[in-house]
């Protein structure tokens, strides 16, 4: 087995040797994102994220680059980084339900799925300018569910049931939840 490593690690180096550039410094990080930057939708999440934070750091008062940051941090797996961005997005237009629902999301990630304090006060933000706002609506269903209140969040969740297409896939899982509440009941 050891072998088989020292042969990996001595055939690593030799591709890099002819095709690498052995003694050139690495290129830096801003040239990497600016390259990036010329194709957006073949990046994964993590370049279109470090491609968002440029885009909101060099407009830091564009409401729209810090929630394109927002989304692509969550989408990178930072939830505490796309709350970051969303907050920020909010102080630049603090009536939008949906960065307000976005920064409920973030915050509920942060916190392994559990709907915390900040994360509920985001979503009833998003209700209180949104009533329709599906996001808002499912995640305080599920914060009334964990208090208890089963009743409440069958009040949020069943109009929310009846507005999802059939093949939507959150629908399939809001009926799993609402198949647990009648169990529990």
């Amino acid at each position: 087995m050891l072998a088989g490593l020292l042969a990996t690690a001595v055939a690593a180096l030799g591709v890099y040797w002819v095709t690498g550039a052995p003694g050139m410094p690495d290129q830096p990080r801003e040239a990497r994102v600016e390259r990036w930057a010329g194709a957006l939708d073949t990046l994964d999440a993590p370049r279109l994220a470090a491609v968002a934070e440029v885009v909101a750091r060099d407009n830091p008062n564009d409401r729209e680059a810090q929630v394109f940051l927002g989304r692509a941090r969550f989408e990178a797996g930072d939830p505490i980084g796309a709350a970051t961005a969303f907050r920020r997005a909010l102080t630049l237009d603090a009536e939008d339900p949906v960065s307000w629902s976005r920064l409920g999301e973030a915050l509920t990630a942060a916190q392994q799925g559990v709907v915390g304090g900040d994360a509920e006060a985001a979503f009833r933000e998003a209700l209180r300018r949104d009533p329709n706002a599906q996001a808002a609506r499912y995640f305080l269903g599920r914060a009334a569910l964990a208090r208890g209140e089963a009743d409440a969040a069958r009040a949020l969740w069943e109009p929310l049931l009846t507005e999802l297409p059939p093949g939507d896939g959150r629908r399939v899982q809001l009926q799993a939840d609402l198949a647990a509440v009648e169990e529990g009941a």
